[in-house]
């Protein structure tokens, strides 16, 4: 599943979320332009999964909180900073 965005800045998702895993709303200049474009994706699996393309890269790294406990996965993934 492709997550569709919005809510915060196009900026702001480039801080926590790893490079063309994500669509943002602010990419286009409607809801159809929108809608054509997953439409696309939906027809083309090799654009499609250039969206996944970070899973291969993504290294998860072991994070402690000052009590020692480690961290899920989702919050190792949020702190992950992209290269």
């Amino acid at each position: 599943m492709l997550p569709v965005v919005m809510g915060a800045r196009p900026s702001d998702y480039e801080k926590v979320a790893p490079p063309h895993s994500y669509v943002h709303v602010d990419q286009f200049l409607g809801p159809k332009e929108l809608a054509d474009y997953l439409r696309i994706l939906s027809k083309n699996n090799t654009k499609y999964e250039e969206y996944f393309q970070w899973k291969r890269t993504l290294q998860i790294v072991a994070e402690y909180t000052y009590k020692g406990w480690f961290w899920c996965r989702l919050c190792t993934l949020l702190h992950y900073q992209v290269r």
